[in-house]
């Protein structure tokens, strides 16, 4: 069974290629061929379709502006249990040289399914692979849950961009009006970055977009970041919306 990687644009950018190849050698798997690709919107959502636009317009803003910014390449493998070698490949790298969501360098498939949908999108670009490239489709899909469909985004999005291009720093907490006590936001897998950022604008009074998304980032590649600095009753407010909005992993500390 043929599986593939793809070397995604940051991992190109840092000359990477000759570290993934090196890992894909050590499973024991062969390289069928090599293909470079420019991901255009279409292509991003088709591959990542549990993200829609109507309620995922910050996830998938990023993920144009990482994915779009450059040529990414196609590895095509063939060997003895190629899916799961994949996986285990894709795992490595990322240990060793990831650094958030949007510079994660690789992708592999991580369901038959999905291995399925999306080969025969990248597949499909290289003759060699399998024939003329097929026109983006969009199957039914089970969506992370939504948040806010944010107005204007793309100055936000772009000022946020170049800083997590630049190494983003550690944000710091919205100054709720007191002090004594911390709102902390833990990672909660059951979200996505819209639904997050959606609670976290809900739940600190006057915080602006690119501050909320900026500290749902953090809480989610640290494990857990206090979000909002306040008397305790005002970190209790906070709590009470963070939880209103579905988040569960989320708690206040006296400060």
């Amino acid at each position: 069974m043929e599986a593939f990687l793809l070397l995604k644009p940051d991992c190109l950018r840092a000359g990477l290629s000759a570290h993934v190849e090196r890992e894909i050698e050590a499973e024991g798997l062969e390289i069928r061929c090599r293909h470079r690709i420019a991901l255009t919107p279409a292509d991003i959502r088709y591959l990542w379709n549990e993200y829609s636009d109507e309620g995922h317009s910050l996830m998938l803003g990023l993920l144009d502006r990482y994915l779009g910014g450059g040529p990414s390449q196609v590895v095509t493998l063939a060997g003895a249990d190629a899916y799961e070698a994949a996986r285990r490949v894709k795992r490595a790298i990322r240990w060793r040289f990831a650094d958030g969501p949007f510079a994660n360098v690789v992708h592999a498939a991580e369901s038959p399914g999905e291995l399925l949908r999306q080969g025969k999108l990248l597949l499909g670009w290289c003759e060699r692979c399998s024939g003329a490239r097929p026109a983006s489709t969009f199957p039914d899909k089970e969506l992370r849950p939504t948040g806010m469909l944010f107005e204007n985004t793309d100055p936000v999005l772009d000022a946020l961009w170049a800083r997590l291009r630049a190494g983003l720093p550690r944000p710091e907490p919205v100054q709720l009006g007191g002090a004594g006590s911390v709102v902390v936001l833990g990672v909660d897998t059951a979200h996505s970055l819209d639904s997050t950022v959606t609670a976290v604008y809900r739940a600190l009074p006057g915080v602006d977009l690119g501050a909320a998304i900026e500290l749902a980032l953090h809480a989610n590649r640290v494990g857990r970041y206090p979000i909002g600095i306040g008397t305790p009753e005002e970190t209790v407010r906070s709590l009470e919306l963070l939880r209103a909005n579905g988040i569960a992993n989320c708690w206040t500390e006296n400060c």
